[in-house]
Order: structure tokens, then C-alpha cells, then sequence
């Protein structure tokens, strides 16, 4: 009985890892396998990451077209006390937590009661 059950679970398993792979078209790599199957997603024809990824473009990027360098970087002495600021913050949250449990302390637990027969 035991293992009829086995079985048919790995049959099963079996049959939705065919499912899945059997998917596995432009289609599914652009909407998923969900998408695919319940007509979510962009229409085939439509751009995307995975069409992009075809090897097409063998051109190198323009390096000239990298953003700027951010301007809004904290200095290594605001970021100092922000790390302290979080450390006494963490501190401030442990010693709740202790107070806390100290004050609920869970029950212990009553013996069991004797049968009398």
C-alpha cells in the first residue's frame, strides 16, 4: 500500500517536471511558466530581457554613457555615527527584551496528576 502511494507521487511529480520542461519555449522565458499557460505576459512579439540576451549585439557599451558618480555619499564620520547610533539602539532593544522576558516568564509546566485506581 505503502508503496502504491510512492509511485504515484513520484508519477506525479514526474509528470509536472515533464510539464514544466516542456514549456520551456520563447514564450515561457518571456512570461514564465505560469504566464505562458495562462496567457500573461508580453505578446511573443514584443521586446524583452530574455530577446535581448540572443547574442545579436556583439558591440562593446559606450563607457561614456555611465552616470556620474553619486554626490549624496555620507563621509566616513556621519556613517561612524550612524553605526554607534545603531549600536545603542540595538543595545537599548536587547535590554527591553531582557526586561521584558524577566517580567513574562512562561509557567512552568504543572506535574501530572496521579491516577488512582
Amino acid at each position: 500500500m505503502a508503496k502504491r502511494r510512492v509511485g504515484k507521487g513520484l508519477a506525479v511529480i514526474g509528470g509536472l517536471a515533464a510539464l514544466l520542461l516542456s514549456g520551456c519555449s520563447d514564450r515561457t522565458l518571456d512570461t514564465g511558466v505560469i504566464g505562458s499557460v495562462f496567457g500573461g505576459g508580453p505578446p511573443p512579439d514584443a521586446p524583452s530581457p530574455v530577446r535581448g540576451m540572443s547574442g545579436e549585439k556583439t558591440s562593446y557599451p559606450n563607457l561614456a554613457s555611465v552616470p556620474p558618480r553619486p554626490t549624496d555619499v555620507p563621509t566616513p564620520e556621519q556613517r561612524a555615527k550612524d553605526v554607534q547610533a545603531l549600536e545603542q539602539e540595538r543595545a537599548q532593544a536587547r535590554s527591553t527584551a531582557k526586561a521584558l522576558e524577566e517580567k513574562y516568564k512562561p509557567v512552568p509546566v504543572p506535574p501530572k496528576p496521579k491516577v488512582s485506581r
